[in-house]
């Protein structure tokens, strides 16, 4: 725990024209579909969106060449440190239950990295 709080403090003093994003390495379950993922990840979006200031905006980078055809991404670009913060507290605080047990009937996440993103 201590290091998310040191990781978000380190974040929160990078430029104001950075972007937080959040990459999770995702692989789908046996009879869904990338269609469904993207359509359950669009509601996640809505839901997010409903509950903050801010936006957040999501993409799922679908495989096309791998040797793994299961396996997906999702970027999850986040205004700024603060953001991803507030959306993370409505997450454990149970605000996203619903949309993210139907994010796990598809899609099996294993893996997430926290980035800061800034033109260059």
């Amino acid at each position: 725990m201590r290091s998310l709080f040191f990781i978000i403090a380190l974040l929160a003093t990078t430029s104001a024209n950075a972007s937080t994003m959040l990459l999770w390495s995702c692989h789908l379950l046996e009879g869904h579909t990338i269609e469904e993922v993207k359509a359950k990840n669009s509601a996640w979006v809505k839901a997010v969106n409903e509950l903050s200031e801010y936006t957040v905006q999501s993409y799922v980078l679908e495989s096309i060449a791998s040797p793994d055809l299961t396996a997906f991404r999702y970027i999850d670009v986040f205004e700024n440190p603060v953001h991803w913060g507030q959306v993370r507290s409505k997450m454990e605080d149970g605000s996203l239950d619903d949309i993210d047990s139907q994010l796990n009937e598809s899609a099996k996440c294993q893996e997430a990295s926290l980035y800061q993103a800034s033109e260059s």
